[in-house]
């Protein structure tokens, strides 16, 4: 378990006033504005990867709202990007380009994806997934992934749209038989990551009845078509990072997808850092995702962890929890 806690505390942003003119810490002329752009996979079609590549696979881009300065876009792609379910490798590559208008729906062929990728054969457990990437007028190239940084937009997931939160890419995954009974125990593994910081232990898993209403995850996490039926509520019972009794955190396995529905909540009601007080109480996860790996039966998601009325440690802690 944990020892050491970095804390990555909120600075108030000073305004210097001189000769009647604001200076700011930072150069504003010369910031670059750009566009955040949004993806979801098209309610009626394919929502996992067929090994055979049939199927029909649309998605939708959009600008997400409020966070968009389109006078700076010049156009938009769309990236895949494939994950080898033995070795973990990826390789991407733009399967899409020219989107000038936006929002947009793109059909997707598998097999001209599978080409430009360099894949010839597609098995269990590999997975293909998509993101937009923007070029601004400025001639500024905003890629949504990289293999030297990974997916881009990452910390934008937790924001809000009409039709659910945000997501920076979507995947489809060839996924193993999902076996509902084995993701449940009282003593099931986990480890945890946090920069260099890493951990191990087990956590109580139990299952909710989706057939009690109140069981739902709040509307707004759920995505569009997804019913009770779809859903498998977990809650988990640690602790994970907090380190109180009462740690836990709820979340939805959807299986249209196998991602995690994980709201923002509070995790440790309890939590009080430090002894201080009001200030530091309520250890909270907040920016939350994750996935199922149905090959392997894991579970792995990431939070934020924040305390108290606006202090967070600024990094996110990956958990990973395999039943077996």
């Amino acid at each position: 378990m944990k020892t050491n806690k970095i804390i990555a505390l909120a600075g108030a942003i000073l305004a210097l006033c001189a000769c009647g003119k604001q200076e700011l810490p930072y150069d504003l002329e010369g910031t670059e504005h750009g566009v955040v752009l949004n993806i979801r996979k098209v309610a009626g079609t394919s929502t996992t990867l067929a090994t055979d590549l049939s199927g029909t696979y649309k998605v939708a881009i959009s600008v997400a709202e409020q966070q968009g300065d389109m006078s700076m876009f010049k156009e938009a792609q769309l990236m895949a990007v494939y994950t080898d379910g033995t070795t973990k490798a990826k390789k991407g590559a733009k399967i899409v380009e020219g989107i000038v208008d936006l929002p947009a729906t793109v059909t997707i062929d598998m097999n001209d994806v599978c080409t430009k990728l360099g894949v010839t054969t597609v098995s269990i457990g590999d997975r293909i997934e998509f993101t937009p990437c923007v070029t601004l007028k400025s001639g500024t190239q905003i890629d949504g992934w990289s293999a030297l940084t990974g997916f881009n937009n990452v910390a934008f997931v937790s924001w809000q749209q009409a039709d659910g939160p945000l997501t920076y890419r979507v995947a489809y995954t060839a996924f193993a038989p999902f076996q509902q009974a084995k993701f449940q125990g009282p003593a099931v593994a986990y480890t945890w990551e946090y920069k260099t910081y890493a951990g191990a232990g087990t956590c109580s898993v139990t299952q909710l009845d989706m057939t009690d209403p109140d069981n739902m995850p709040p509307a707004e996490y759920i995505p569009a078509g997804v019913t009770a039926t779809d859903l498998v509520g977990l809650v988990l019972a640690g602790p994970f990072w907090f380190e109180t009794a009462d740690e836990a955190i709820k979340m939805w396995i959807n299986t249209q997808d196998f991602t995690l529905i994980i709201p923002d909540q509070v995790m440790a009601p309890s939590y009080d850092y430090g002894g201080m007080g009001d200030d530091g109480k309520i250890g909270n996860a907040e920016d939350c995702e994750g996935e199922v790996d149905t090959l392997n039966n894991t579970l792995t998601f990431l939070f934020y962890p924040t305390f108290g009325p606006g202090y967070w440690w600024g990094a996110a802690v990956v958990v990973v929890v395999t039943f077996v």
